[in-house]
């Protein structure tokens, strides 16, 4: 398990190292931010890993197009990518859409001009959603995924990348207040209460959605071969998430609401077992790799 234990290590060391420049940072940057000190260091561990994973997946060699699941023609690679795209589309409009009829979330027109607003945050969750899929497949299904893979089978692979990546949502650095707030350490402070969802058993239920969504990624990573229809699909979830959030509240009076957990009000048991039940199909059914599409092994 020396890949899984690299990444681990790697994200480890990049939350310290934002940690300690945290505070100097800040005060560099506070005059262009709103937001406090906390909300930085995720943001800078994410930068700070990359030459990490850049060694991480040469050391693998899957520093490559192939290696990284990229190995398709273009033409290939955009026809999967929307095909990925609009099955996540259908996907999670059929949970939104399960979401208004049980009463767990329910229909919000914001009082300002409602299409001028839709076509904004129908733009927005488009770009925020391929960038977001893009970064996320390509460091997940791509290089967390290829590495593993290489030295162990499927279902660990499947196993530890999907902990791994439901794991990391939950990470969550937390403000710290009063003097401590102004010293050197903050950032220290900050980190030390990062972990503390990870007691909470209120995250369960978006724990296991994640973990789910991380094997149905991976169970397409390994019978394509490559990432674009992860990236596809990827886009196309947080592309219905952004606008069922935007335009739907969350309905706390709802006797269903034990189908949504608390990471976005959108996924939890009810999600995780529909994309149990689509990432076993998927399984049985899919195409597996054949001549002209290739397989990182």
């Amino acid at each position: 398990m020396r890949a899984f234990a690299y990444f681990v290590l790697l994200l480890l060391v990049s939350l310290f190292l934002s940690a300690l420049i945290n505070y100097p940072l800040y005060n560099l940057l506070q005059e262009s931010m709103s937001n406090g000190p906390h909300k930085l260091i995720n943001t800078v561990a994410k930068l700070i890993a990359i030459p990490g994973f850049i060694l991480i997946i040469r050391h693998f060699a899957i520093d490559n197009r192939i290696g990284l699941g990229y190995g398709l023609a273009k033409s290939e690679f955009l026809r999967d990518l929307l095909r990925g795209w609009l099955s996540g589309l259908l996907i999670l409009m059929l949970l939104s859409a399960a979401l208004i009829l049980f009463g767990v979330r329910s229909v919000s027109i914001p009082a300002e001009a409602w299409l001028p607003l839709l076509l904004k945050t129908t733009l927005v969750a488009l770009i925020g959603g391929l960038l977001i899929g893009f970064i996320e497949e390509t460091f997940f299904r791509g290089g967390l995924f290829g590495a593993i893979r290489r030295d162990h089978g499927f279902a660990v692979t499947l196993l530890l990348s999907s902990l791994f990546y439901a794991g990391l949502h939950f990470i969550k650095p937390l403000p710290v207040s009063g003097d401590a707030a102004g010293a050197w350490y903050s950032g220290l402070l900050i980190l030390s209460g990062a972990f503390v969802q990870f007691t909470e058993w209120q995250i369960v239920d978006s724990f296991i959605a994640l973990f789910g969504l991380g094997a149905f990624f991976a169970v397409v990573r390994e019978r394509t071969g490559n990432i674009a229809y992860c990236i596809g699909a990827h886009a196309g979830f947080v592309f219905v998430i952004k606008i069922v959030r935007k335009f739907t509240d969350l309905n706390p009076d709802s006797t269903f609401n034990f189908m949504v957990g608390n990471y976005d009000g959108m996924i939890g048991y009810l999600s995780a077992a529909g994309l149990l039940i689509h990432t076993l199909i998927v399984y049985r059914f899919w195409r597996r790799p054949h001549a002209g599409r290739t397989v990182t092994q």
